[in-house]
């Protein structure tokens, strides 16, 4: 039969049928694909307000560009079409897919897929660091990508040959569900909503899920209800108020307008919820994971009956970080809190195709589901080469390699044991870092395994040397940045140096290990095989860059990273300053470090009582034990000797004791060295916190108290 009757035969099926979204390869010559796409969507009958067409189009306007998929979070098409001749991301078709209503289709314009891997994507460059050319390579990621479409019974194949594939129908027992209403899951927590109005104060109730499963449904209808029998005011927060459209959607009644503050239900913005007085009986936070956590903390202690509502898993990256960073708060802080996550569809039919397949392809499911997925058990039977060195069951235990993009994509085990590790380690990994993993070349991954699994991964990214060097005068006086080198532009940026752009580097972007063997020194083990195989391959600095903690130093310092570089700025999604550590493998990389660490010492001095007031004092106790200090002298510590003997106020004394104590802290080898009272006196004479500030964090009587522990700390220095 011709190829054009099958076509329109499966589509009169899909007409017919009530069936799952599903994804539509058109794989062939650029043009051919557009037009055939335009016909599929003139025979589906889609209006043009229900398509969503990303990249180029035919004789058409009406199209979006795929870097632009956030602001199309939250809106609905029954059918999108994405040309990958334009350029691929894989957060964006991720992002995308949700936008897809029930029963819609996802359209992809591809190359043959002979061709695909080598097609040079618009877009690789913005994946790849400045002086690395990822086209010259063959894309693994997209190798990996076929090897799914060509192993997935639920994709429908569309060559200028034939069509593959079939229409997937929703079973008889679910098409009498009616979409986007309530399910028991989201009644139940409407209920513990309602409950926590009254009598659970200070109990905050956490709803998580993935895209789809009506969490803003939820706030909507329980907003209705407290509204409309109970009369309850209620204020609702998010990064965008774009974010809670559909909270007032399905809020709706007549007592309820969306956005005027003298009604029920009024959204704020989270930073005016703090600046000015509010008052409600509860606050809803939508998107929390968007927010950052000193906001989030704020608003808890500012409003006693909370909801949050946050997408983890998947879209944002953020969302890893509220799981990560935020919930050990609210379980040190907030008892009783409750958690809910919601795991049945409202605006898709369960067991959904389309979502099925791209949660394959970026790895979203638990890594127990992986070898029993039947969509997945074929693939290195089937299609994919096995490389001999790749097989994990021949990787020898308690071992650290060095592992090839080639080898990952070529032994699928290997690769989901890899990115979960990089997943549940850190809140910034998203669909897009897939990508990168497999396909840029200035990226190097070492993974150390255990009795036949990868328990410890770092990831690597080449910096500096001969692709950033003669660039080097641009970016010190700051007239150019480029893609990539992060942490070399920024120094030398920042120290006014050159050579921080000239020497060849390596920045540890990522450091995870498993959970139940972490504290088995696994990640210094993994430290030192990098620094091995970095000096033979004449690297001279090893860096990383983090959001500062105390944890975080220690294990920086212990394995011989001295801090080169503390930032003001708090990150969104952690709430921490970023800082900069190095470890020099080279004498000329010696050089470079010890005028950074002079630099840093004298800057973190001056700083630290400026853009640093509000910084994790415990942190800045650590941190100072890193810096060289001149001693005082003969006369100082007569003054010092004078105030550790009398009642006099430490204010008298201050500058002399700042500098006592700064002389005290460079002699500690080891963190664990620091006397308990140390924070108090960072705080106190270092920081300037203000006497009542100082009064309550350390939950002293008053001023007298004060004075009397600033001396008691400075004599156990």
């Amino acid at each position: 039969m011709d190829l054009h009757f099958k076509i329109q035969d499966w589509l009169k099926a899909r007409k017919n049928h009530l069936c799952h979204r599903q994804l539509v390869i058109i794989s062939g010559a650029e043009n051919w694909a557009e037009k055939l796409s335009q016909e599929i969507i003139a025979v589906a009958e889609i209006p043009e307000n229900k398509l969503l067409w990303i990249g180029d189009r035919l004789d058409s306007s009406l199209n979006v560009d795929c870097l632009t998929y956030r602001q199309h979070l939250g809106t609905e098409y029954d059918a999108l079409v994405y040309n990958v001749y334009t350029g691929l991301s894989a957060s964006a078709l991720m992002a995308f897919s949700g936008t897809i209503m029930a029963g819609g289709g996802m359209i992809l314009i591809c190359p043959d897929f002979t061709r695909w891997p080598d097609y040079p994507d618009p877009l690789a460059s913005k994946r790849s660091s400045y002086g690395y050319n990822q086209n010259n390579e063959q894309s693994h990621f997209t190798r990996r990508l076929i090897s799914l479409i060509q192993n997935d019974l639920d994709t429908i194949v569309i060559t200028p040959e034939r069509i593959n594939g079939h229409n997937v129908f929703v079973p008889q027992e679910d098409i009498g569900r009616k979409l986007n209403s309530s399910t028991p899951e989201q009644q139940t927590i409407i209920t513990s909503i309602s409950s926590m109005s009254d009598s659970h104060k200070d109990r905050p109730i956490v709803i998580t899920a993935d895209r789809g499963r009506g969490k803003s449904s939820v706030l909507g209808l329980a907003a209705k209800e407290l509204i409309e029998k109970r009369s309850k005011q209620i204020i609702i927060t998010a990064p965008n108020k774009k974010n809670v459209e559909q909270v007032f959607a399905f809020a709706q009644s007549s007592s309820i307008a969306q956005g005027d503050t003298n009604t029920n239900l009024a959204f704020v913005a989270p930073d005016a919820l703090l600046a000015e007085p509010h008052e409600a009986d509860l606050l809803f936070i939508d998107e929390a994971a968007a927010i950052p956590a000193s906001i989030l903390k704020a608003l808890l202690n500012k409003f006693s009956s909370v909801v949050m509502s946050s997408t983890v898993h998947g879209y944002e990256g953020a969302g890893r970080g509220f799981e990560l960073r935020f919930k050990p708060y609210l379980e040190k802080n907030k008892k009783g809190w409750k958690a809910f996550t919601l795991t049945m569809p409202i605006r898709w039919y369960k067991n959904d195709c389309l979502e099925a397949f791209w949660f394959r392809c970026f790895m979203m499911e638990d890594i127990t589901s992986f070898s029993t997925d039947k969509h997945i058990t074929t693939i290195t039977e089937a299609v994919l080469p096995i490389h001999p060195d790749s097989i994990i069951a021949n990787i020898e235990s308690n071992k650290v390699i060095e592992i090839s993009r080639a080898q990952l994509v070529d032994d699928p085990m290997l690769l989901h044991q890899t990115f979960s590790l990089l997943v549940n380690a850190h809140y910034q990994t998203s669909p897009d870092d897939l990508v990168r993993l497999l396909d840029a070349p200035e990226q190097r991954l070492f993974t150390y395994t255990l009795h036949s699994k990868v328990v410890g991964v770092a990831l690597i990214i080449e910096e500096g040397g001969d692709n950033l060097s003669k660039l080097s005068t641009a970016i010190t006086l700051g007239d150019r940045r480029v893609n990539g080198h992060m942490v070399a532009q920024n120094l030398a940026l920042h120290t006014a140096n050159q050579e921080f752009c000239r020497i060849k580097q390596w920045r540890i972007v990522r450091i995870a290990v498993d959970k139940p063997q972490r504290r088995n020194k696994i990640g210094s083990t993994l430290l030192n095989a990098i620094s091995e195989s970095a000096e033979t391959k004449s690297v001279e600095l090893l860096t990383s860059s983090f959001g500062a903690s105390e944890n975080l130093l220690n294990f920086w310092t212990q394995n011989k990273f001295a801090p080169l570089k503390l930032g003001f700025k708090r990150d969104a999604a952690s709430d921490e300053v970023s800082m900069i550590v190095g470890r020099a493998l080279s004498v000329n990389g010696s050089t470079s470090v010890s005028k950074v660490r002079d630099q840093f010492t004298k800057e973190l001095y001056y700083h630290i009582s400026r853009y640093h007031r509000m910084t994790n004092t415990a942190l800045l106790s650590k941190l100072l034990t890193q810096c060289k200090c001149e001693s005082i002298t003969v006369d100082e510590q007569r003054r010092v000797a004078c105030f550790l003997s009398s009642k006099n106020p430490f204010d008298t004394f201050s500058q002399v004791l700042a500098k006592y104590l700064l002389m005290k802290l460079s002699s500690i080898e080891t963190s664990s060295d620091i006397p308990i009272g140390t924070d108090l006196l960072v705080a106190s004479l270092l920081q300037f916190k203000p006497t009542e500030t100082l009064v309550t964090e350390f939950k002293l009587s008053g001023k007298k108290a004060l004075n009397k522990q600033i001396r008691l700390a400075l004599i156990d220095l």
